[in-house]
């Protein structure tokens, strides 16, 4: 697989802020990113130390943890460069980094000791099964008579992995991880070595998904960009809760508050969150009638239905590889589940927010956003990018964990997809935001499509209070054009300017290349 480097064409410019999401524990796909970044570089041959290079700002988007070998060494990398960058480096908390808390009540000794029976499944998912169901199962493929003989924390954790936190992978991940950490043979670390890393990381004040948590951000601004894990839309915004409790309430919450003011909304959810973290160091398991826990309202605010889909965290964009498809619009407004969400919460889930939305973008303007970086819904092989044309706003998602999803036959004969499934992350992006200051700079987006092919482009200037210069970019990036296709990216040939466009449904996607002139005749 060949390298990417960096290739800052313009270095006097003098404001850039790097940003990439949802790196999952894949430690080779942050390296990948840190090699072509013009933000982050490593301090030595180890990789296990990074810089930031001077002026810059750095972001992670969120979920750093559950699909790789690398968890506990990105958690570390990342927290190390906070604390040495504290005001230009932001950590922003997603599903998969608040969703650990739950380990500490449900993996307890008092929890074990709970009849299997009376456990009902996850309250966000009706057709996943129940602890029991799946000890049951177990218990039949191991001919073993008495289910309670396999009711043990570590068949806990891996039903909750499995079953609750779509990851099934992880368990063995991280005894990977520990044998490489403790330089011993895979087969010395036991299960039991495993399950105590996963409850170490999460409820030691040094454990390392704990730090960067406690670290980490709901929200951040700089200049004209905003970062969120999820998405910023019309039930979300302004909306700061109150306590939650991780569970389908039978009625929507009140909020604690509305909040006009952006900034001040950003600093109350930031401040809801270290609440949050603080609940939890003061009772971490369940009280005696088990009704309640600490941590709990952080588990509801990654959860649609406990949160009644007004989350920045799990609320997202994006469908079939786009910033949206008509679908997913459809799906939104929807007049039944429009119905059902009135007083079901389950009607929450699987919604795609609207980019394009003029009540949300009037709102971000009025405090001069004009521009929205998000992850959480994985996007395809490059960024999903709304064009700000469309609203004053430009929305790009930069979550490529899934970029071996796709149309394979269009890279059949290419080195990085052969038969089968691709590895996970074969497509790498820098998302940079580049210009003079924060609030004149324009997103550049840089790296490597799944079948090889290196790519740069840049979008549009924003600046000066809600003004766009396109003089600089190239305005067909990010729009819509016939069919449902969208300009996802471009390369320059000796030919010119080609255009990488992807259609498709949830995480199907299409994928075309076309030329300005095919763009051109293309256009809604």
């Amino acid at each position: 697989m060949a390298t990417l480097t960096n290739n800052n064409n313009n270095n006097n410019e003098q404001f850039r802020i790097g940003y990439v999401t949802d790196v999952e524990g894949n430690l080779d796909f942050f390296q990948q990113y840190v090699e072509l970044s013009n933000v982050l570089s490593f301090s030595n041959s180890t990789k296990n130390k990074l810089i930031l290079k001077d002026g810059c700002y750095f972001v992670h988007g969120g979920d750093i943890v559950d699909k790789g070998n690398g968890d506990i060494r990105l958690c570390r990398q990342l927290v190390d460069l906070k604390k040495r960058y504290p005001k230009r480096v932001f950590l922003l908390v997603g599903n998969r980094d608040l969703n650990k808390f739950r380990f500490s009540a449900e993996l307890s000794d008092e929890d074990i000791a709970r009849d299997v029976t009376s456990i009902p499944g996850p309250h966000w998912d009706p057709k996943a099964p129940t602890i029991y169901e799946y000890l049951n199962e177990m218990a039949k493929e191991l001919n073993i008579k008495h289910v309670n003989e396999l009711n043990t924390k570590v068949n806990r954790l891996k039903y909750m992995l499995k079953h609750t936190l779509g990851c099934p992978s992880t368990f063995e991940f991280r005894r990977e991880e520990l044998s490489i950490m403790q330089k011993q043979s895979i087969e010395n670390i036991t299960d039991e070595d495993v399950l105590k890393s996963f409850i170490y990381e999460i409820t030691n004040e040094e454990g390392s998904l704990f730090q960067y948590i406690r670290n980490g951000t709901v929200a951040a601004r700089i200049g004209n960009t905003l970062f969120v894990h999820g998405t910023i839309d019309k039930i979300n915004m302004k909306y700061v809760p109150q306590h939650i409790k991780f569970e389908n309430a039978k009625s929507p919450q009140k909020p604690a508050q509305i909040v006009e003011d952006l900034d001040e909304w950003i600093n109350e959810l930031n401040k809801y969150l270290q609440e949050g973290i603080l609940d939890f160091k003061r009772r971490p398991n369940w009280d005696q009638a088990r009704s309640t826990r600490g941590g709990e309202s952080l588990m509801a605010l990654q959860n649609r239905s406990a949160s009644w889909g007004r989350s920045v965290i799990v609320n997202c964009y994006g469908d079939g590889g786009n910033i949206s498809s008509e679908n997913a619009l459809a799906y939104l407004n929807d007049e039944d589940r429009i119905k059902r969400s009135k007083g079901d919460p389950l009607a929450f889930e699987g919604v795609s927010s609207d980019p394009r939305d003029k009540e949300v973008s009037n709102w971000l303007l009025k405090y001069n956003i004009q521009r929205v970086l998000v992850g959480h819904k994985p996007c395809g092989d490059s960024p999903a990018v709304c064009n700000s044309s469309y609203t004053g706003v430009e929305i790009c998602c930069s979550d490529t964990s899934f970029s071996y999803f796709g149309n394979r036959e269009s890279f059949s004969n290419t080195a990085d997809v052969k038969q089968g499934t691709p590895p996970r992350g074969c497509a790498v992006s820098s998302t940079e935001v580049v210009g003079n200051s924060k609030t004149d700079n324009r997103l550049i987006l840089h790296g490597r499509f799944q079948d090889g092919v290196e790519y740069k482009c840049e979008f549009n200037r924003l600046y000066d209070k809600n003004c766009t210069d396109k003089s600089i970019g190239d305005s067909l990036l990010g729009k819509e054009i016939k069919d449902g296709w969208w300009v996802k990216a471009s390369y320059d040939t000796k030919n010119g300017t080609i255009y990488h466009c992807s259609t498709g449904n949830g995480r199907n996607v299409k994928y075309k290349r076309c030329t300005r002139k095919e763009i051109e005749q293309s256009m809604l």
